[in-house]
């Protein structure tokens, strides 16, 4: 008796494991839909999460991040815009991004009075990448440029001449680098 059962049991399981199949495996092939990340980048908040969701729209998506920063919590959102139709089964899909979102964060290890996260625009241009062409999970890369944020230089520049802090140079590019995985 107990072996039919667990028969039973296996059947139903295989039956509602092949449906489950039928009804990914199309949806996998695109990026479309909502997907959470994680990752490090301004889209993602700094280090941190992010959602990402393209509607019926398919080719501008809207997204939002929240992360660690060095300096506190670091929060972005915009918009993500393809370069090119998505295809069938894409493996390669390059972008444009607008966020607006933390650009810069001061951060004084022995002194955290002053630090501060100091928000604005940033553009930047990225793809995703699929490893396996019916994955649910991809890959996301960008370069961005957020734009010149005047309080954070005047900012920097009164820890420098007042308060005679040294700060390292940073690159006026980021990079961004993720992780994502489609849910529907």
């Amino acid at each position: 008796m107990k072996l039919s059962k667990t028969l039973i049991l296996i059947c139903i399981f295989q039956f509602a494991l092949n449906l489950n199949a039928q009804d990914y495996l199309p949806k996998a092939k695109t990026y479309d839909g909502l997907s959470i990340g994680i990752g490090s980048g301004q889209d993602f908040g700094g280090l941190g999460l992010g959602v990402l969701y393209y509607g019926q729209n398919k080719t501008v998506g809207i997204f939002g991040g929240l992360g660690y920063t060095p300096s506190g919590i670091g929060i972005n959102g915009g918009l993500k815009v393809r370069l090119i139709p998505i295809k069938i089964n894409p493996t390669f899909n390059p972008f444009l991004l607008g966020m607006y979102g933390y650009t810069t964060s001061v951060s004084i290890s022995n002194d955290a009075q002053y630090n501060k996260t100091f928000y604005g625009p940033t553009i930047g241009i990225g793809a995703d990448l699929k490893f396996k062409k019916n994955s649910r999970g991809f890959w996301s890369f960008s370069l961005q440029l957020p734009l010149e944020n005047s309080k954070a230089i005047e900012y920097i520049r009164y820890l420098t001449v007042v308060k005679h802090m040294t700060f390292s140079e940073s690159s006026t590019f980021r990079y961004s680098i993720g992780y994502r995985y489609l849910l529907n």
